[in-house]
Parts: C-alpha cells; structure tokens; sequence
C-alpha cells in the first residue's frame, strides 16, 4: 500500500497533509481508499476542485497513475464543452507537439526545466523496466515451451516403445529375430 512518504516522494505534495489515494483497477473502476468506496472521473475532478490532493495509482503495476487520469478527466471535459479551442490551436498542438498537449506545451516553456528533465528520467527508467520484464517473460515462455517438448517428447517416446511390444508378450518373452550366422544354418537346411 502507497504511503503519504511514497506519494510525497513521487511528486505529489500535499496542501493540507494528506493525499488521497484512489486505486484503479483492471476493470477501470477507480476506488477511494479513505472513503472506502467505487469514484468516476467526475468524483475526482470534484476533488481536484476543492484542492484535495489526489493520487491515482494502478492496483497491479502500484504505478503512479495520476498524469494519465488527470489527463483522461480534461479530456472527457473537453469531449462536453460546447466550445473548442480554436483550430489553428488545434492544428498548431498537432504540427508542433506530435498531437500531444504535453509535448506542446513543453516546447513553450510551460514547464519547469527540472520537470522535464525528471519526466525524461521517468521514461528512461520506465523503458529499462519494460525492457526487462519483457526479456523476463521471454525467458519464461521459453523454458514453459521447452517443457512442454520434453514432456511430449517423453510421452511419444513411451508410445513408441509400448508399440513394439506385441499384446500379450512381455520384454523377456520377445522372439529373436534370425541373425546372420544362424541364417547359414537355416539356408542349409533347404538345399
């Protein structure tokens, strides 16, 4: 469980000394720890408006999920205006920030220098991670397929061997085949 330490460590600083911690599941469904209870965007946009500090972080991952929850609200918001920003705004956040608001917004100066340099460290450290965990699931997938061969390999050649042997005889009972010096014996028997 994400302390007040860990939140105020991961950026979040709070106003009035507490952070409030919201949980989001893998259905999507977004629950408050200290209300104990299921909240929408909404609920929190209301939260963020009242100057509660909020932290949203991914039940699975325990990552810091906030940026990309904020984000999605300001979204959802903008999908109910009745009004949108103009289009050479649009356009220019498209040309000029590769259809991010961030990136845009960063090529303006919007944020701090250290802001930006913290953001590019998180990525780095998050690609290093995603890059061991897929070498991790690689590794894994690989020695479960491997298995898998030995174990059919194993029952095939069980299978096999069962298969020579004629029903009714056991290993010991096997008949001896002719072998090249008893082939003379038989051979001359004929003539």
């Amino acid at each position: 469980m994400i302390n007040q330490n860990e939140a105020v460590s991961s950026g979040v600083k709070p106003m009035n000394g507490k952070v409030k911690i919201i949980k989001r599941y893998q259905n999507r469904k977004l629950y408050d720890t200290q209300q104990s209870c299921y909240v929408t965007l909404d609920d929190i946009a209301k939260m963020i408006r009242t100057n509660e500090e909020v932290m949203v972080i991914d039940n699975k991952s325990k990552n810091d999920i906030t940026a990309a929850t904020l984000t999605q609200i300001i979204f959802e918001a903008e999908k109910k205006a009745s009004q949108y920003a103009p289009l050479f705004t649009l356009r220019e956040i498209i040309q000029n920030g590769n259809g991010s608001i961030s990136n845009y917004l960063a090529k303006l100066g919007a944020f701090p220098l250290d802001y930006v340099q913290k953001q590019m460290l998180n990525a780095a450290v998050m690609a290093e991670r995603l890059s061991t965990d897929s070498v991790k699931e690689n590794l894994e997938q690989r020695v479960a397929s491997a298995a898998t061969r030995s174990t059919a390999d194993s029952t095939a050649k069980v299978a096999a061997e069962k298969a020579t042997i004629l029903p009714g005889l056991q290993d010991e009972n096997t008949p001896t085949l002719p072998s090249s010096s008893n082939s003379g014996n038989f051979n001359s028997g004929s003539n």
